[in-house]
């Protein structure tokens, strides 16, 4: 028998939480702002669309977004508070709610100065570094799902939407016929659908920077077809006669936007690239990360800390449990692009 939708209106209770108001709605979920009943505590409570409960593998997704997000302790990724699933079958995440402006906002209203760029660089990089250690990969880097937050003094951005993450080779799952990620962003290997590891998110952010210092992607086209091609066969053109970034910044960009995975640099090796180049604009440096973080010793050497990840990561688990979909009681509709807030997918 097919379950009644739970109505999910203002003021509606879903876990330890009161609905505020919805966000926004992308092609996974519905994001809501949330608040505790009883702390005082804001979050952001992302719903899984009643359409996709006869999707195999989709309510798989929520779930395995919530254990990644609560089993990489970053401060540049969303902290979990709470995971279940709705009388109805559709499991949720309530989230910390990031507050602040999305790169994509940024690039449309003013550009990144290159100490901005590369603290930028080296931040996203840094989050990237833990989550690679882990066996996961994002794949779908983006303006999008990249939050500036300079006004936090513990880390100043969070790496949004891991509901396509891979993580490690078991934990892949993917539709037939579907391909995760966003064309503009996406590394040839994963245009191709093979060989998908920790190069992808490499170039996602290689061509981010790209675009942040030309104004415009590397490739991009008037097709589907034609935006694919041109990552898997164009070559980008030069940096150095487009900008007056450093030459160490453009080098490192062409680096990163290789077609072969294996000539592209690590995210560990990006961030102390970028990080050299942020020294270098101190001024910007101090201006956008206001509190860096210093890495933190655990009695380890000085090469790993010099090289290694910043944060001592605890193992990742696999997702204990899969909630049971039944059939669908009426299709909610997806919608346009989400609030800086929390951009769902």
């Amino acid at each position: 028998m097919p379950c009644e939708l739970i109505d999910l209106r203002t003021d509606a209770i879903v876990g330890s939480y009161r609905l505020v108001r919805e966000l926004g709605r992308g092609g996974m979920g519905t994001v809501y702002e949330a608040r505790h009943a009883v702390l005082p505590r804001r979050a952001a409570l992302k719903v899984m669309h009643a359409e996709l409960r006869r999707q195999p593998g989709m309510a798989t997704r929520i779930v395995q977004e919530a254990t990644i997000l609560e089993s990489v302790r970053h401060p540049g990724i969303v902290r979990v508070f709470e995971c279940s699933i709705l009388p109805d079958h559709r499991p949720y995440i309530a989230m910390e709610l990031a507050e602040g402006t999305t790169l994509a906002h940024r690039f449309v209203h003013s550009p990144l100065s290159i100490g901005e760029l590369a603290v930028l660089l080296a931040e996203v990089a840094d989050v990237l570094a833990a989550v690679h250690a882990r066996g996961v990969v994002h794949r779908d880097l983006k303006p999008d799902n990249l939050v500036l937050m300079p006004l936090d003094r513990e880390f100043p951005l969070r790496v949004l939407d891991w509901g396509i993450a891979r993580l490690g080779p078991l934990g892949h799952v993917t539709l037939d016929g579907f391909t995760p990620g966003t064309p503009i962003y996406m590394s040839p290997e994963q245009a191709a659908g093979r060989d998908i590891g920790a190069p992808c998110d490499v170039y996602s952010l290689g061509v981010i920077a790209y675009e942040a210092l030309a104004g415009r992607p590397p490739f991009d086209g008037r097709t589907l077809a034609e935006v694919v091609c041109l990552h898997m066969q164009g070559e980008a053109a030069s940096l150095a006669e487009q900008t007056c970034a450093p030459r160490a910044l453009c080098e490192l960009v062409h680096r990163m936007l290789a077609k072969d995975p294996s000539l592209r640099p690590s995210a560990l090796e990006v961030r102390q690239l970028a990080r050299a180049v942020a020294t270098a604009h101190a001024g910007d440096y101090e201006t956008f990360e206001l509190g860096a973080r210093e890495p933190r010793h655990h009695g380890i050497d000085a090469e790993v800390l010099e090289h290694g990840p910043t944060e001592i990561l605890p193992a990742i688990h696999r997702p204990r449990w899969t909630p049971q979909i039944a059939a669908v009681a009426a299709p909610i509709a997806t919608g346009d692009d989400a609030p800086a807030a929390m951009k769902p997918r």
